[in-house]
């Protein structure tokens, strides 16, 4: 996706727009990090679902607590994802970049970046950050999603029992994400 159009309305805006404008890319970015982590963790629940295949309550959430705070280094995500979905070495390390980039934008950019904050001729860069990134996870989230395709399809997964998984996926979701708040 071409950002050179965004660029152009941006730096058309006055200063005090162009501020709540990096603040809203900077929301995307994140968001669109998050999505990226969360369908690798919906991805790593479903192949070890049906890997285990677990017979207790307990082991089953025990699958999903596993994945679903994506607590592990993003290495390991990578490769635990390239294992179980045959992902391109090229989409591993894209997948990788993505997940640190994710945590750095989340944890740490604006504490390294603060400067251009606060430079009007540096504002437009952050945008270009953060259009870029979100771009890269568009781009990834569509290829994983052909992966997953294809996962099904090689296991031979009845789409059935493919619903009845995620239902049983989002139900644990909403169950262990309201015991943590």
């Amino acid at each position: 996706m071409d950002i050179q159009p965004l660029l152009d309305h941006f730096n058309q805006l006055s200063a005090e727009e162009q501020t709540k404008e990096v603040y809203a890319h900077f929301g995307l970015a994140v968001y669109f990090g998050q999505a990226l982590e969360q369908q690798l963790a919906n991805m790593l629940i479903f192949d070890q679902l049906f890997q285990v295949k677990p017979e207790t309550p307990a082991q089953y959430t025990a699958i999903f607590e596993e994945h679903a705070a994506a607590s592990q280094p993003a290495d390991m995500l990578a490769v635990a994802a390239q294992l179980a979905y045959q992902l391109s070495d090229e989409d591993r390390d894209e997948l990788q970049r993505l997940l640190v980039s994710r945590r750095f934008l989340a944890d740490s950019y604006f504490k390294v970046h603060a400067q251009r904050l606060l430079q009007p001729e540096l504002k437009s860069q952050i945008v270009a950050d953060f259009a870029g990134f979100q771009n890269r996870c568009r781009q990834l989230h569509t290829r994983l999603q052909q992966y997953q395709q294809q996962y099904v399809q090689r296991t031979g997964v009845a789409p059935e029992l493919l619903q009845q998984t995620w239902a049983t996926v989002v139900r644990d979701a909403q169950r262990t994400l309201g015991a943590m708040a």
